[in-house]
Parts: structure tokens; sequence; C-alpha cells
């Protein structure tokens, strides 16, 4: 492993993120010259050019923009293990890593983790935000030792336990004719723009709500697709579509968004804990018993 390599990744994300040389010198505490210099040195080791300057500022090149998604991973798993040492340093020698869908995040994790963390104060929980996928496969690797995310069954040799149901609530923009109502029919949707997940990331989350709006008289218009649910919020708040979405997602109130609830309950795939089966151990039991145990209270 090239530490050095590493951490000159990292002063190309500064770069990137402040689009200007002065600006992330400032903030990696380097004055500009060391950190061009180290910028050119990545570019050497790669072969490719990184940035480009403009009077407008500084922007990745297509082979910058091409390496972006890897440089943030390898910048995430680095304060990652950073934040592990501090952990095994203050004494604790176990460690659990969670997956968790956004939805999640805010309703059903913090309940969860704050009476694992009580019960096994030498444990080192680490939390990873993706999709119920990715999540999957992530437990089969052995990437992740639980995951929460919306699975309705076990997929062999993964587990899953049924801890909080959910339905479907409508996204509005709050400027939308529909937002002012305190209900809204879920047929009065129909030909509207909407803003939807893939099916790839739940595929039964996905099938549910087709099928929803298919009952309700009407295939729904998928005008975006996105990759989250915190982008469609974005979108639906940039008034591009509407979006049926997990009530959990009401928690974040992000502004431009009105949250309504359908006249006729739909409900979605709740959310369940998950995890391998041959990787068990007494961590995992006693998180999936907490969680279960949260979830009756919910």
């Amino acid at each position: 492993m090239n530490l050095e390599l590493i951490k000159r990744f990292g002063h190309f994300l500064a770069v990137v993120e402040e689009g200007n040389f002065g600006r992330a010198a400032a903030r990696l505490g380097l004055s500009q010259p060391p950190l061009t210099a180290h910028i050119q040195a990545l570019e050497r080791a790669l072969g490719v050019k990184l940035l480009e300057r403009s009077h407008s500022g500084t922007r990745p090149t297509w082979e910058g923009e091409a390496l972006l998604p890897a440089v943030r991973r390898l910048e995430e798993a680095a304060r990652a293990v950073e934040a592990l040492a501090r952990e095994v340093k203050l004494g604790r020698r176990e460690l659990i890593t969670v997956g968790c869908i956004t939805s999640a995040v805010f309703g059903t994790l913090p309940p969860i983790v704050r009476a694992f963390r009580a019960a096994r104060p030498d444990t080192v929980v680490s939390v990873k935000e993706m999709d119920t996928t990715d999540a999957v496969e992530a437990l089969r690797r052995g990437e992740l030792d639980i995951a929460f995310a919306r699975l309705e069954r076990d997929r062999p040799p993964i587990r899953t336990l049924q801890i909080t149901p959910d339905e479907l609530i409508a996204a509005l923009p709050d400027s939308h004719a529909l937002a002012a109502g305190a209900v809204v029919n879920l047929a009065a949707l129909e030909g509207q723009p909407m803003i939807v997940l893939p099916r790839s990331i739940s595929p039964a989350y996905f099938d549910g709500l087709t099928a929803a709006c298919r009952s309700a008289g009407f295939a729904p218009v998928a005008a975006l697709e996105v990759n989250s649910a915190m982008a469609q919020l974005a979108l639906v708040a940039s008034g591009l579509g509407v979006a049926l979405v997990s009530a959990g997602m009401a928690r974040l109130a992000p502004p431009g968004v009105a949250f309504r609830k359908l006249t006729a309950p739909v409900a979605a795939v709740g959310i369940a804990v998950a995890w391998h089966a041959e990787r068990e151990n007494d961590a995992i039991r006693a998180m999936v018993g907490i969680a279960q145990g949260v979830g009756r209270e919910a």
C-alpha cells in the first residue's frame, strides 16, 4: 500500500471540492507550491492529467472526473481506518460493520445503535449508507456484518428479520396543487412526472410501488431516475416531479417538499435486519436481538 499516494488522492479531492488551489492549500494547512507539487507527482504516478485551471477556477479533466468516484471511496475508507484506530487506542477490541439504507438512517438505526453501544461498550460500530442490493452483496462478500435494508424474505445464506413495517406517502413540491390538501388520492398522481429509484436498488420495493399505482388505475410515468432517496427528494423540491417514498423519509423534512399521506394506505416493503448466517457471532446476535426489540416497540 502506497500511503503517500493515498495522501495525494486527498490533496486532489480537496482541490476538486474547493475549485481553487489556494483555498485547498489553506484547508490542508499547506502553502500552494507544495500542494501543486503533490498534484503533479500524483499525475506523473498515474500517467494522466487530473486538473485544469481557467479564469473561473480549477476543475477536474475528464480523466479526473472518471477517477473521482474511486478516489472518494478511497478517502472514505481511509477515514474509517483512522476512526477505527482511534477506537482501538481507547481499548475497544471488537468491530461490527453495519450497512443501512437512507430511509432507515434517521428513524430505525439510531435507537438500535444506542442500545447496542450501551450493552457492548467495547465494540466499535461502523456504519455505511448503501442501498438494499449493495448491502446484500456486501453481506455475501463479508464486507458487512449486518444490514438494515428493504427485504421481504431470506436469501440464503443471508437471513432476514422484519423489524419495521412501512407505507408509501406522496412527496410533492410544496407549490404543487395536490399539496393544498391534507391527504392525496393515489389515483390523482396519474400522468404526474415521477422521480423514481431504479428497480436494481430494491426490486421488491420498486415492484410494490408499481403494483400500487396499477391498482389505482395507472402506470407511473418515470420522468427521472436517480440513485438515492436524498436525490429523489432534492429533485422533488426543485419542482421536477413528484415521488412515492417511504413514510420514514418525512422525518428529514427537506425544504421545498410537502409530504402527504395517501387516502388509502399502501403498504411498502418494510425494514429488515439482515446478516450472513455462516458468519454469525455474539455481536451480530446481540444487534439482531436489540433490533427485534426496538421493532416491537415502534
